[in-house]
């Protein structure tokens, strides 16, 4: 069926509404760990001043990328194999899959982390040519090396618990714990005088917990079968489908950093901080897109394996309206009022604004295409995304090569939206040719059309006399209002209406109950 089609089958609703409620937790989750971010990064900014956020920013980054190659895509692994594994009803594949994750990231993870130990010389000079101590930054990096074991055995503690097609335990680990953590004893950290050295060991002792955390909630949520079945260990098979993945996911411009990377190795720490603002902005229109796409996953992975491609098609472009419906708005009022956004930082941020513009542009090809990099990589195709991400990030860098030195911040700025718009544009033409699945119902341009009314007020409000931020935000809020007066207008979908008469219902029970 289409999205458009009236009335929903029971397969289609159960689907829905598995999505709904394991994104909503997301979602919520998304909003907690992003705040806290936001605020951080906004704190940390008003401390450090630009500059010095700069340098945290391309440190972090550094055991990011470190983070991610440890990891070693066996988060996606033993995410697909214990799906798998539940659908066949076999206990002892879900334990071998969390197995071989664990075991697998674990090892690797660890000879990262000594490799940065051992290398923080070597590495630290591509990144302070210009304006920081070399010898500071490889102390940094050293000081931050414990991050990277922790990070993946989090992540893969996280995913396990996603393939029960449940987020609870993956929210309230990876979007709970850890950024509080990192919120609490980060803020304390700086506060308290102890700078980006803080700040970077605030990193290590957040994901610590983090990891904790998450072997917690597995050993939870293991049925009383598969604690004690036999483990069945399919070690090449996963490993065969981790390395294609785990070179996709660190070639992704978003989790790889690249733009504070090449800005660090090019340019100065003032503009990696402007950047990083820029960046640090983007959270809302994103949080959306990155709340569906953690349920979605195994979801993609059930339905494919069940051969059941029309009803994941329908669910692809259910899950993409809804993002964009969400994220739309809010990057247009990005890219149409700026500098309202950088109230919360310094004033030596100011010149982040036209990068908020720029990479908010972006953003729209990001969320508007959904969720597709999942759809290839669960359906068995992370090669495809492999060699996307290969291209994307040779894109980047050359384009970076040839901008930053000239136009900094401002010049990444551009590469990141016309390169993340191009990759995006790919993936969906590819996930229909390989899949027979594409994101775009008709009923998508009503968010379309929906945020090119809200956005058309909001231009028509500079024309109102005065000036300041009290004008701006009252011309976004009526904007808001008006985009919203226009889907109601529009009205809303099967979909939406399934899943609101089932909140309404349980909502009317609630009351009932003594």
């Amino acid at each position: 069926m289409s999205d458009d089609t009236p009335g929903l089958s029971k397969g289609a609703a159960h689907d829905v509404v598995v999505v709904a409620k394991g994104g909503a937790v997301q979602i919520a989750g998304q909003i907690s760990q992003r705040s806290l971010s936001f605020v951080f990064i906004a704190v940390a900014q008003r401390i450090l001043a630009t500059g010095g956020l700069g340098l945290y920013r391309v440190v972090s980054q550094v055991l990011t990328v470190g983070g991610q190659i440890g990891l070693l895509g066996f988060n996606y692994a033993s995410m697909r194999w214990i799906s798998k594994a539940r659908a066949a009803k076999d206990p002892g594949g879900v334990r071998g899959a969390a197995s071989v994750g664990l075991t697998g990231s674990a090892i690797a993870s660890v000879l990262v982390a000594a490799g940065l130990v051992l290398f923080a010389p070597r590495i630290a000079p591509i990144f302070c040519d210009k304006d920081c101590d070399a010898d500071r930054f490889a102390q940094l990096v050293r000081a931050g090396a414990l991050y990277v074991p922790f990070f993946a055995l989090m992540q893969v503690l996280r995913y396990c618990t996603q393939a029960y097609k449940t987020m609870v335990p993956s929210v309230i680990v990876g979007n709970i714990i850890q950024p509080a953590v990192r919120f609490i004893v980060g803020v304390a950290f700086l506060l308290a005088g102890f700078e980006i050295m803080g700040a970077i060991v605030t990193l290590v002792i957040s994901m610590g917990v983090g990891a904790v955390a998450g072997l917690f909630y597995l050993r939870r949520m293991l049925g009383e079968e598969e604690r004690k079945a036999t483990p069945i260990r399919p070690f090449g098979e996963m490993i065969r489908f981790a390395l294609p993945q785990a070179g996709s996911s660190l070639l992704g411009i978003q989790s790889l950093g690249l733009g504070i990377l090449v800005l660090g190795a090019l340019d100065t720490k003032f503009q990696v901080g402007l950047f990083t603002v820029a960046l640090s902005l983007q959270g809302p229109a994103g949080v959306f897109l990155s709340g569906i796409v953690n349920i979605w996953a195994p979801v993609v992975s059930d339905l494919y394996e069940k051969g059941q491609i029309e009803r994941l098609g329908s669910l692809y472009q259910t899950i993409t309206r809804w993002i964009a419906t969400f994220a739309f708005p809010i990057s247009a009022a990005m890219i149409l009022e700026p500098d309202l956004f950088l109230i919360f930082f310094g004033k030596d941020a100011a010149g982040a604004a036209p990068i908020i513009a720029i990479l908010a542009a972006g953003n729209i090809f990001y969320s508007g295409t959904g969720p597709t990099g999942y759809v290839l990589s669960m359906t068995g195709r992370p090669g495809v995304n492999f060699v996307n991400s290969i291209v994307s990030v040779g894109l980047y860098i050359g384009l970076g090569i040839v901008v930053v030195p000239k136009y900094g911040a401002l010049g990444m700025a551009y590469v990141d939206a016309i390169v993340t718009a191009a990759v995006n544009i790919v993936r969906v033409i590819e996930a229909k040719i390989l899949v027979g699945v594409q994101p775009f119902g008709r009923s998508f341009i009503k968010p379309v059309a929906a945020t090119l009314i809200g956005s058309g007020v909001l231009l028509a409000w500079r024309l109102v006399p005065g000036d300041g931020y009290p004008i701006e935000v009252a011309g976004v809020g009526l904007a808001a209002l008006v985009y919203i007066a226009a889907l109601a207008v529009f009205g809303i979908d099967e979909e939406e209406r399934y899943v609101w008469d089932r909140i309404r219902t349980r909502a009317s029970k609630s009351l009932k109950q003594p």
